[in-house]
């Protein structure tokens, strides 16, 4: 979370603000302030000021869907508690008011900004490649996390059966949007985080890189190139043609039957055309990223 995020705040009802303050009052935190600071697809987002401590980012529930995030609340937890240490990640990662019946987390604020706003703001500076590399980079060490076999985990897993590679630890939403980064003056960015973990899973290295083979490589496939060359050279291993095809697949049919940007034509245009064409189980999807790609070409 970008710290000047704190200071563009946007508007929601009250009704979370009181929620978010009861929680926190029933798990014995005194409280200062609490602001609104955004809302996911399964969480409030808000800033909360604790006497006891600095500022904390705050993932509140959504009260209608309560259970489902309490599923999603722990795998983050877990999932932070495992990538410590190996990827930068907001951590401690407390739930609140308990454990077992979470409703709400609290984790530090990471410094930097996000680096899908840096690429916004200047989309054809060279450091946006650098960027690119640096999540390819990343992934590529998250994925030595493997899942303990016959060890309990709140992380779900993919539902494929395991390989001869095993499971890994997947982020499960891996693009430019969920990498913190901090500029560095004449010295270029350093890597503060990997922030919002609500997709995390056990799975295949191969279903991670999707996210990216959407939103970078498809329209900009030097950047898309960029990262999984990153990802390969720091010891990612090289994507399977047939799981990765798998994971797109996948990927896509979750986007045009729910994901809010399916009702972007240009977009739904996009992916309609590469399901169709990963249909025949002989096509490579991974010539998404292959080099002289131009932008918006299809997979075949």
């Amino acid at each position: 979370m970008d710290r000047r995020e704190t200071n563009a705040l946007v508007q929601i009802d009250d009704q979370p603000l009181t929620r978010a303050r009861e929680i926190l009052l029933r798990s014995g935190h005194r409280v200062r302030q609490i602001q609104p600071a955004g809302s996911g697809s399964l969480h409030h987002l808000l800033i909360v000021e604790l006497e006891d401590g600095g500022l904390q980012l705050m993932r509140l529930a959504r009260s209608q869907d309560l259970e489902h995030t309490r599923v999603s609340l722990r795998a983050e937890a877990e999932a932070a508690r495992r990538a410590h240490g190996i990827v930068p990640v907001a951590y401690p990662m407390l739930l609140v008011p308990d454990e077992l019946r979470p409703e709400a987390s609290l984790s530090p604020i990471l410094p930097g900004v996000r680096a899908i706003d840096l690429r916004a703001k200047a989309p054809y500076d060279p450091g946006i490649g650098l960027l690119c590399q640096m999540l390819g980079r990343t992934l590529a060490t998250l994925h030595t996390i493997r899942r303990p076999l016959g060890e309990p985990s709140y992380i779900g897993g993919s539902g494929r059966p395991l390989d001869e590679r095993g499971d890994r630890l997947l982020h499960g939403d891996a693009h430019l949007g969920n990498l913190m980064v901090e500029v560095i003056p004449r010295k270029g960015f350093h890597v503060s985080g990997l922030i919002d973990w609500s997709f995390c899973h056990w799975g295949p290295p191969e279903a991670d890189l999707v996210e990216m083979a959407i939103c970078e490589a498809e329209p900009r496939p030097r950047l898309g190139q960029l990262f999984l060359k990153a990802y390969v050279d720091n010891g990612g291993e090289k994507p399977r043609r047939e799981v990765f095809h798998e994971a797109l697949a996948q990927e896509l049919e979750r986007r045009l039957h729910s994901h809010a940007q399916a009702y972007d034509p240009v977009a739904r245009d996009v992916w309609t055309r590469w399901s169709r064409a990963l249909q025949p189980r002989n096509v490579d999807p991974l010539r998404i990223f292959a080099p002289g790609r131009l932008p918006g070409r299809d997979l075949v």
